[in-house]
């Protein structure tokens, strides 16, 4: 299979920039999903890897081998379409063997092939079908069989489930990571669904406005977001972000906002404009007059009860804490009425700060350099701007903000 670089990946189209100077390190096996919401540039970029759209400044490397200038054709990338693009006046059999037939492959060797990818795919029982007469599915299975059976070094797929309902999604989601697991192929996948990306990918490349906003392993991009965009776009629902100030109080780093208290590490900082953030999965519910209601660490939002979503295996309580409304998922069994006051809290280490400024990730960390993880965190330290990788790194395209950080004083 195939390693692939990006390096400073740029495609204008006349005034407008699809991609900024994108960099990324693809390893071989890896299964990369390109994620972001429509016009982020994340199939721009597919497609210029795949050979479809020539970059305006770059270049795209293979096994070391630079490709840029390289036709589609002659990168053996196989590429599977959001629309399937199966020829409907062909058997499932001849779609597969297309390929082959037009490199003049052997006709023995194309009869084995288009066997072994129909038989990992499970549509050995659909060859002498046409297109029309199979399920949304099966043809994008057969869709997958026919990158399969060019033995590609890279396999990149468009929103290859976009078209198919929940269940159906859901099930080719799991056949499609079973199959990179058994291939050991590398996988290249755009979409905008979240959980494709978290369920499917070994590494996430979160795009914005056609550069990558954060990189790595969707453990990563989940619990430690790097931006207030990312922080944003994965989780739903999503995360409870809420503008405040960042201040010191009796010898502790604490967070104010109406609504908002939050007593976090010990030390001192100059005030400073930020976003809170904390997962809906992360805060708890009590009623207003409960001893549990006033944390001595941790953030505490005060509000009141407006709306409440029964999911089944939860439910969302949805509050009004000052302007903003904060969600919060818990169990059934807590029951909670409509206008009831209540404290939703949450331990200093599921709390997320972010720069309101940049939008960049805030951590505390000590004079020895290690990130505080609670408040037995002491003495002297810094708030410092998180950028999703140092400025070494090729894999973030924001890397270039200033880091903005600031000394602290006990």
């Amino acid at each position: 299979m195939a390693r692939l670089v990006l390096n400073q990946i740029t495609r204008e189209f006349g005034d407008f920039t699809a991609t900024d100077r994108i960099s990324l390190d693809i390893e071989d096996g890896e299964f990369l999903v390109l994620l972001g919401p429509s016009g982020c540039g994340k199939t721009t970029l597919l497609r210029m890897i795949a050979g479809l759209l020539e970059p305006t400044s770059g270049s795209i490397e293979v096994d070391g081998a630079d490709i840029t200038a390289l036709p589609a054709r002659k990168r053996d990338l196989a590429m599977v379409f959001q629309s399937y693009a199966l020829y409907p006046h062909l058997s499932v059999e001849k779609n597969l063997a297309f390929p082959l037939k037009v490199r003049k492959t052997p006709k023995t060797e194309i009869a084995e092939r288009v066997r072994s990818a129909a038989e990992t795919v499970e549509i050995a029982h659909l060859l002498d079908r046409k297109p029309k007469e199979l399920s949304g599915g099966q043809r994008q299975r057969v869709a997958v069989a026919r990158a399969l059976v060019r033995e590609p070094r890279a396999f990149l797929m468009d929103e290859p489930l976009s078209n198919l309902d929940a269940k159906l999604r859901t099930a080719t989601r799991r056949e499609l990571a079973a199959l990179h697991r058994k291939l050991g192929a590398t996988f290249i996948y755009v979409t905008h669904d979240q959980v494709e990306a978290m369920t499917m990918a070994t590494k996430i490349a979160l795009l914005n406005g056609g550069r990558i906003e954060q990189h790595g392993t969707p453990e990563e991009l989940y619990d430690t977001p790097s931006s207030v965009f990312a922080a944003g776009f994965l989780g739903s629902p999503a995360m409870n972000l809420l503008d405040a100030t960042l201040t010191t109080t009796d010898g502790k780093i604490s967070v104010f906002a109406p609504g908002v208290e939050a007593v976090l590490w010990e030390g001192a900082t100059p005030e400073r404009d930020i976003v809170i953030g904390v997962r809906p999965e992360h805060l708890s519910v009590f009623a207003a007059g409960a001893p549990e209601a006033v944390p001595t660490a941790g953030v505490a939002l005060r509000g009141t009860v407006e709306l409440i979503e029964n999911l089944g295996r939860e439910q969302l309580v949805h509050c009004r804490v000052g302007e903003e409304r904060v969600t919060v998922a818990c169990e059934r069994e807590d029951a909670w009425g409509i206008g009831e006051l209540v404290v939703l809290a949450a331990p200093v280490s599921r709390v997320h700060l972010f720069d309101r400024e940049s939008g960049r990730r805030l951590e505390w960390r000590s004079e020895a350099g290690s990130t505080a993880a609670g408040p037995e965190r002491r003495a002297a330290g810094r708030a410092v701007t998180r950028a999703d990788h140092r400025a070494d790194s090729r894999a973030d395209s924001r890397a270039e903000l200033p880091a903005g950080s600031l000394p602290l004083s006990s």
